[in-house]
């Protein structure tokens, strides 16, 4: 029965990774069928089977590194991603999205409050 399953899910690996690779905009050019498998086969492992959730955790290995789970300044998205207490695998990824882009929005806010406050207090002789 495992091997069945286990067919199963390659079947469905290829499948998407062919749909991923046909998609000009959907994946960056660097993507190969031997690149993009792996990352692919993760997404699927977690139980996350359309063509579109799979494009937004691929979108995320294209702009962090395709074993970013793995790094140690993206830990937080693995256990996020294995949370049991969000049963849906989808939801679990969406919520990864949200809450990394609410992180790079507030890095992003506290790089314009430094430099307003670098403006503000600059000594007469740094250009004032």
């Amino acid at each position: 029965m495992s091997s069945l399953r286990s067919a199963a899910m390659d079947s469905r690996v290829a499948q998407l990774v062919t749909a991923l690779l046909a998609e000009p905009s959907a994946v960056e050019p660097a993507w190969t069928r031997e690149r993009l498998g792996p990352v692919v086969r993760r997404v699927v492992d977690r139980g996350i089977f359309s063509l579109d959730d799979v494009r937004v955790y691929v979108q995320l290995a294209e702009s962090l590194g395709d074993d970013f789970e793995s790094q140690r300044p993206h830990a937080w998205m693995r256990s996020w991603l294995d949370d049991a207490s969000v049963s849906d695998p989808v939801a679990r990824l969406h919520r990864v999205v949200r809450e990394r882009r609410r992180r790079e929005d507030v890095a992003a806010q506290n790089e314009r409050k430094e430099a307003a406050f670098r403006l503000r207090h600059a000594t007469a002789g740094e250009g004032r």
